[in-house]
């Protein structure tokens, strides 16, 4: 009996050597196999980034130009970063080179904040090196106009719209505008859509539809679910089909592109959002365009990572819109650079002389008349052809450039995309335009200046425009 107990013990003895290798062997195994998962996966995210980042800051046409390119590829994690973003329709029936979108935004590294104001499509500007005024969202088909213009004669080009765009505002903010982001509108849906849409709390019934473009907006008020189409529609809301007294205002608008980018902004650094960033990133690369360099992205990604909604800093820009344009109030505007010059460390600098065009107030006649800058008039393309010319040798696009001349002229007539209201009260518009009609009211819901004039007082834009703010 204790023969076969201690043989027992032998082979038990034995066995457990075996069992420990077989144990080590499976551990072993499943290690390699997620070390090795692990870095195919790394791989093929490292590979996709570097894929997309490849393709959103490669030059594109109309986006990058010798006027235009990055000089400065380097990513300084202690220094502000300044950048515009341009979002605009592209689709082929539209036609049109306008952005409807404009957004200035300071990215501080070292505050972890990004500071951002809205500028209204109808803001009135001076294009640096053109006559007269125009509205701010023609100011890229303008200097895309000078661009075309050159290649047609073989030259270089000097200008293009995004160089001209980063001049105006420059001079308009007070700020360097160092880089740009560009996004069409079918992008803008096609991430919100990839991220399971966007929650937001629709302010009123909006209704419009547009067979023109296939534009239909019908949006009930409350907290609700929005897709890409629906989302878009919401931040483009303009008219409405029951009238000029529903219609959105530029400040209505400018609220909701901020409130659609905080929400887009919390849903893509939500859980739910990082599971579909392969997804976001293939559609980023199809519809964004950008002259940050990937260094620059990846830094920004990095130290703006824990980014959300209460990161954000809106300015307000009290915008009002009166006889055609849109006009920002002189504190309003003045506080604005004020925030963005602080941001960017640039408190008390001159970076170049102000533009106050956007300021309605006395003496605005003699500055419309006025002959463009000779700093402007000194460059090649400004001296051989007056700015109106780029814009006549563009007959497949003509109503992307608005004519200096026509500005001036015709600055009492209503925004191309809004219908003239039906308003006898109202006196006629002193515009050479053979389309008969009436000067246009804003509608109601739109901020007015302070103290407001009635209906029967307000007078043509070119004697309106002597009235201050």
């Amino acid at each position: 009996m204790p023969d076969m107990v201690g043989k027992t013990r032998a082979i038990t003895h034995k066995k457990k050597p075996v069992r420990r290798r077989k144990v080590r062997r499976w551990l072993m195994f499943f290690s390699v196999f997620f070390l090795l998962l692990a870095g195919g996966v790394a791989g093929a995210v490292y590979w996709k980034i570097e894929n997309a980042l490849n393709t959103v800051t490669s030059p594109q046409d109309g986006y990058a130009t010798p006027g235009s390119e990055n000089l400065d590829p380097k990513y300084h994690n202690d220094k502000p970063l300044s950048l515009v973003i341009l979002g605009s329709d592209t689709r082929p029936e539209t036609g049109s080179m306008n952005t409807d979108v404009m957004i200035v935004a300071v990215a501080n590294p070292t505050t972890k904040k990004v500071t951002m104001v809205s500028l209204p499509r109808d803001t009135r500007v001076k294009i640096p090196g053109y006559r007269d005024y125009h509205k701010i969202n023609s100011v890229y088909a303008n200097g895309e106009a000078e661009r075309r213009q050159a290649e047609r004669k073989n030259q270089v080009p000097t200008e293009n719209g995004i160089s001209l765009t980063k001049k105006t505002l420059t001079e308009l903010l007070g700020i360097p505008i160092d880089h740009y982001v560009a996004v069409d509108f079918e992008g803008f849906k096609a991430v919100i859509d990839e991220l399971g849409g966007i929650e937001v709390n629709v302010d009123r019934k909006l209704v419009y539809d547009d067979p023109t473009d296939d534009t239909h907006i019908n949006l009930s008020p409350g907290l609700q679910l929005l897709n890409g189409e629906q989302a878009l529609g919401y931040v483009r809301h303009r008219h409405d089909n029951r009238g000029t007294k529903y219609y959105s205002s530029d400040f209505d608008r400018n609220r909701r592109q901020q409130e659609v980018i905080q929400a887009v902004i919390d849903k893509a650094g939500s859980l739910e959002g990082l599971t579909k960033v392969f997804a976001i990133l293939d559609v980023g690369a199809k519809h964004i365009h950008t002259d940050l360099s990937k260094e620059q992205i990846k830094g920004l990604a990095y130290d703006f990572k824990g980014l959300n909604s209460s990161s954000l800093q809106t300015l307000d820009n009290g915008a009002y819109w009166q006889g055609g344009y849109t006009y920002l109030p002189k504190e309003n505007l003045n506080a604005i650079r004020s925030a963005l010059q602080t941001e960017m460390g640039l408190s008390g600098s001159v970076v170049a002389k102000l533009n106050d065009s956007p300021i309605l107030a006395g003496g605005d006649d003699s500055v419309a008349a006025r002959k463009p800058s000779s700093a402007k008039k000194s460059s090649a393309s400004a001296a051989s052809a007056p700015a109106k010319q780029p814009k006549k040798e563009e007959p497949s696009q003509p109503e992307n450039v608005t004519p200096p001349a026509e500005d001036a002229v015709g600055a009492d007539a209503p925004p191309p995309d809004i219908a003239t209201p039906q308003n006898p009260s109202q006196s006629p518009a002193p515009s050479t335009s053979p389309v008969p009609g009436t000067s246009p009211a804003p509608p109601p819901d739109i901020i007015q200046p302070e103290p407001a004039p009635t209906p029967e007082t307000v007078p043509p834009a070119p004697e309106g425009e002597k009235t201050t703010s």
